[in-house]
C-alpha cells in the first residue's frame, strides 16, 4: 500500500498527537520550522512534496524505533543528536517506545535547490537515524530563536541557510567538491553600497536575508559568503553591530527611554538590546548613558 500523500499543514497535524510547541506558522521563503514533543507512539506511512530533516533534540533515554523509510524497514536505536532525512515524495512511518523532543526543518524543493548554483541540483537521499552534532547545534539554536517569538528574524534565516548547505553537502548524491560553486571574494563596490544603504534605512524593521540577497541578484548562501568576505562579519552580525552603533548615538544624544531605543533600532525588547550591547561595547546601555 503506498504512503498517504500529505500536501497541507492541516494534514501534517493529523500525523501527530499534539500541536507543535514552537513553529514559524507557515513557510517563510520556502522553509517551515517546528519543535514538537511526542509520546511513545506510532505513525502511519506518509509522504510529502517537501524535503524534511528531523533532528532529535532531547530523548530522556535511547529510543528503539521500527521505521519504514523509502520502502525499507529497519529497527534502530535513536539518540539525542540523531537526524532523520526524508526527501520529497519518500514515504516514512515509524513506531517508537520513548517520548521525546524533535525539531523539523521542512524545505520546499525549489528553496533547497536555490542554495546551490550548479545546473544540476544534487538529489537529497533518505537516511535513517544518523548522529549529526552540527545539525543538533543548529536545531537547538532554532528552538531558542523561535522561543523569542520572532520567526522572521535575520538570525533564524541565517541558521536555516547554513543548515540547507550542510544538508546538500552531507546527504545528497554529489561529491562534496562539486556541490557548491565557489563565489568571488567580495561584493563589488556598487552592490556593497546598495546593501549597506538598505540596512541603515531599515534598521528599525525586520531585515530579511532573502531581501538583501535579492537586492544584489544572488542566492542567500552566496550573498552571505560574499558579504562576510567584504566585511569580516556575517549579515546578521553586521546588522547587530549597526543597531548597537545607532543605539549608542541615541543614548548619547537623546533622553528617550532605553526600552524605546531598543525598538527604534530593531531589537525585540530592552533585554535583547542589553545582551548585544554589553557583548559589543563592554557595558550595559544604562552604564553607557551614565558614563
Amino acid at each position: 500500500m503506498p504512503p498517504r500523500l500529505i500536501t497541507t499543514a492541516d494534514q501534517v497535524e493529523t500525523v501527530f498527537s499534539a500541536p507543535p510547541l514552537l513553529t514559524t506558522g507557515d513557510f517563510r521563503h520556502g522553509v517551515y520550522l517546528d519543535c514538537r514533543w511526542e509520546p511513545a507512539s506510532e505513525t502511519e506511512e506518509v509522504a510529502t512534496p517537501w524535503h524534511t530533516a528531523v533532528v532529535f533534540t532531547h530523548l530522556p533515554e535511547v529510543a528503539i524505533a521500527e521505521r519504514k523509510l523509502d520502502g525499507r524497514v529497519k529497527v534502530e536505536r535513536v539518540h539525542s543528536g540523531d537526524v532523520l532525512i526524508i526527501p520529497a515524495h519518500v514515504g516514512q512511518g515509524a513506531k517508537w517506545n520513548v517520548e521525546g523532543e524533535f525539531v523539523s526543518f521542512v524545505f520546499e524543493p525549489t528553496a533547497l535547490a536555490q542554495t546551490i548554483t550548479s545546473e544540476a541540483a544534487p538529489i537529497l537521499k533518505p537516511h535513517f537515524a544518523t548522529q549529526d552534532l552540527l545539525m543538533l547545534q543548529r536545531a537547538l539554536a532554532v528552538k531558542k530563536s523561535l522561543a523569542t517569538g520572532n520567526p522572521n528574524g535575520l538570525y533564524l534565516e541565517t541558521l536555516t541557510q547554513t543548515l540547507a548547505v550542510h544538508l546538500l553537502e552531507t546527504y545528497s548524491d554529489a561529491p562534496p567538491a562539486s556541490r557548491l560553486a565557489q563565489p568571488a571574494q567580495r561584493l563589488d563596490r556598487y552592490r556593497f553600497s546598495q546593501v549597506i544603504d538598505y540596512i541603515y534605512a531599515h534598521l528599525g524593521r525586520d531585515i530579511s536575508l532573502h531581501q538583501l540577497a535579492q537586492l544584489v541578484g544572488l542566492s542567500p548562501h552566496h550573498f552571505s559568503q560574499l558579504f562576510k568576505h567584504s566585511t569580516g562579519l556575517s549579515p546578521y552580525q553586521y546588522v547587530i553591530h549597526c543597531r548597537v552603533n545607532r543605539a549608542k548615538a541615541l543614548l548619547k544624544n537623546s533622553r528617550e527611554p532605553i526600552a524605546a531605543i531598543a525598538h527604534t533600532v530593531g531589537f525585540t525588547d530592552q533585554s535583547h538590546l542589553n545582551r548585544h550591547f554589553k557583548r559589543i561595547v563592554g557595558v550595559t546601555p544604562r552604564q553607557f548613558r551614565q558614563g
